[in-house]
């Protein structure tokens, strides 16, 4: 009897750690993944430049004649162009 009680008392300190580690190990990993993603900010649709065609938010782009752009200088590259 005393044989089967220790070998119930070693299996539930195992049983135990073990569910502490997993605890442990998914809580790690949800705080790396939460520190490691920026805030989420408000939604903004996306622009295409139109000079070099990459797409950018519109809060980040240069906007002239109905136009996007992804900087100053394209802008100005492409409205030398079209003179």
């Amino acid at each position: 009897m005393g044989v089967i009680l220790r070998l119930a008392i070693i299996g539930f300190i195992i049983w135990t750690a073990w569910r502490f580690l997993q605890r442990y190990l998914v809580t790690k990993q949800s705080d790396q993944v939460s520190s490691s993603s920026p805030p989420p900010s408000s939604s903004q649709a996306m622009r295409r430049c139109a000079y070099c065609n990459v797409h950018i938010p519109e809060g980040e782009s240069t906007q002239s004649r109905g136009e996007f752009f992804c900087c100053e200088a394209h802008r100005d590259a492409h409205l030398r162009e079209r003179r």
